[in-house]
């Protein structure tokens, strides 16, 4: 499996505490012609180093996970700027163990399609460099939109698949202050 770009967003198995930021990151965005709202934002660190900057954007601010993911059909970004480069070798594990955390088995057989082309949309065996910026956005009537630097890489039809892939980051996230941050409990832009 290829996977270049996700490593980073799952560098979380390596044990270090995030940051909240937001230093890079717009205060709003706009996504099918609807203004979303920079609802909260975090740095992910490693070892000491930045790896990236991700910001979630939505229709209106919410401090309540449960809500994002599972009642708000609403348009959605996660927006990752990569603070330094990361290689595929590292996606393949930590991706894994965010996955295992946040699917049960019954979940991973119902979605087993759309983690493939999930995956398979950034494997294209190069490593995410830096200053590249991921979106994984959320588009009623489309589902979820994958995109690198303004080239999209790939949609997955359907509502259920997006606000389950947001578990990585909003339910039990290896790191538990890049869930603060993105739900504006630590965002220093309140």
């Amino acid at each position: 499996m290829r996977a270049p770009f996700l490593a980073v967003l799952f560098a979380a198995c390596f044990a270090n505490a995030g940051e909240a930021s937001a230093e890079g990151l717009p205060a709003e965005t706009v996504l099918q012609d609807r203004r979303l709202l920079l609802n909260g934002s975090a740095t992910r660190t490693v070892w000491g180093f930045k790896v990236y900057e991700i910001g979630l954007f939505l229709n209106e601010r919410s401090s309540d996970g449960s809500f994002i993911i599972g009642v708000d059909r609403a348009p959605k970004r996660v927006r990752i700027s990569m603070l330094r480069e990361v290689s595929e070798e590292q996606f393949a594990s930590t991706v894994q163990e965010s996955i295992d955390r946040n699917f049960t088995v019954e979940e991973k057989k119902k979605f087993a399609g759309e983690l493939a082309k999930f995956l398979a949309a950034f494997s294209n065996g190069a490593d995410l460099r830096k200053g590249s910026v991921v979106t994984i956005d959320y588009l009623p009537g489309t589902g979820m939109v994958m995109g690198r630097d303004d080239t999209v890489l790939g949609t997955i039809p359907g509502d259920d698949f997006y606000h389950a892939i947001l578990r990585l980051w909003l339910g039990k996230p290896l790191q538990e202050s890049i869930r603060d941050g993105l739900l504006g409990k630590t965002n220093s832009r309140g």
